[in-house]
């Protein structure tokens, strides 16, 4: 004989909040649902997306033009030379999210008439939920090469910048900061202006308070949407140090730092010459660089899918002299 199984319900003494003489208290909820889930990244915000020119991306670096030399005035000898290109290239990437809303549960919702928006929420939540996986890869991706990729995901920002520098237990955080900019700067072969200094939160606290402890003046500056963050003094001007959720921190060797000793942490700081991050998409015609939402026919059981897909990668050109990780070790 089969098995009948218990049916789901819910007694209605069981769900009351009061049950007595005179009253019946049943439950409600407020029609809002609280929600401070982290949906967004200035890091994301403040790279530029451009189309992809294919399968993968492909572009080119100069890496030197031609060296001219001295001659004898009334013996003129050139030497002729060229510039040094070298081709490149980045494979797509491709991210994806899916929420399948059934009829019975969003017709029951509408007829409640609580969460009248809930169905709409759901759905950019999928898109959402695509934003956090972009804005947590573009710097923790565990891929190890642009152009020959060993898995799907991104190569991340601190895989891709192999110009490092470090900030030992006692050293000055703002010292390190600021003599990092003044080294990038200091370049005769590139001309780099870092834009930005993208920091572990905890690191940002610490900087916070040295700047407290030695009297240091640090200025603030609105780094869009309203994002007001605090600034240093480098050879470049005033840079933004941009707090990011993301950046990670790491008690043993990572990113090419060897392990701190025990009790302490190295705590990442990426100084970044925005203008030359890219992330190339592939959008299929429309140009639109946000991910995009496809309804799928209703399946068997009469559900609504909805599948979120993203094709892009995150590129960092001149990653060995446009931009420079710092590992800053505290505890």
């Amino acid at each position: 004989m089969p098995i009948e199984k218990e049916a789901a319900f819910t007694s209605l003494q069981a769900a009351a909040d009061f049950l007595g003489n005179g009253a019946i208290e049943i439950n409600r909820y407020e029609p809002e649902i609280y929600d401070v889930i982290v949906r967004e990244s200035t890091f994301l915000n403040r790279v530029k997306s451009k189309p992809a020119t294919g399968h993968p991306h492909r572009y080119f670096e100069e890496t030197a033009i031609g060296v001219a030399s001295f001659t004898d005035p009334r013996n003129i000898t050139p030497t002729a030379t060229g510039p040094t290109r070298v081709e490149q290239a980045a494979f797509i990437k491709s991210m994806t999210a899916q929420s399948n809303l059934s009829l019975f549960d969003v017709d029951v919702t509408k007829q409640q008439g609580q969460f009248a928006s809930l169905e709409q929420k759901d759905i950019t939540d999928v898109v959402n939920s695509i934003v956090r996986l972009q804005a947590s890869n573009v710097w923790n991706g565990n891929d190890t090469s642009l152009s020959a990729p060993t898995t799907t995901q991104y190569m991340g920002l601190l895989n891709q910048i192999t110009q490092t520098s470090t900030v030992a237990v006692g050293a000055s955080i703002i010292d390190g900061l600021k003599a990092a900019v003044a080294k990038m700067l200091a370049r005769t072969d590139f001309n780099i202006r870092p834009s930005a200094i993208y920091v572990n939160p905890i690191l940002g606290d610490y900087i916070d308070k040295e700047a407290k402890s030695y009297h240091i003046d640090l200025g603030t500056m609105d780094v869009g949407a309203g994002v007001v963050v605090k600034t240093i003094n480098t050879q470049v001007g005033a840079l933004p140090l941009i707090p990011d959720r993301w950046l990670p921190s790491a008690a043993g060797a990572a990113y090419g730092f060897s392990a701190p000793a025990a009790g302490n942490n190295n705590y990442f700081a990426v100084i970044v010459t925005e203008d030359a991050i890219e992330m190339p998409f592939i959008h299929g015609g429309d140009g639109n660089p946000k991910p995009r939402v496809f309804q799928l026919g209703l399946l068997s059981g009469l559900q609504g899918q909805y599948v979120a897909i993203k094709f892009d990668c995150i590129l960092a050109k001149g990653a060995s002299y446009s931009h420079m990780l710092v590992a800053v070790t505290r505890p």
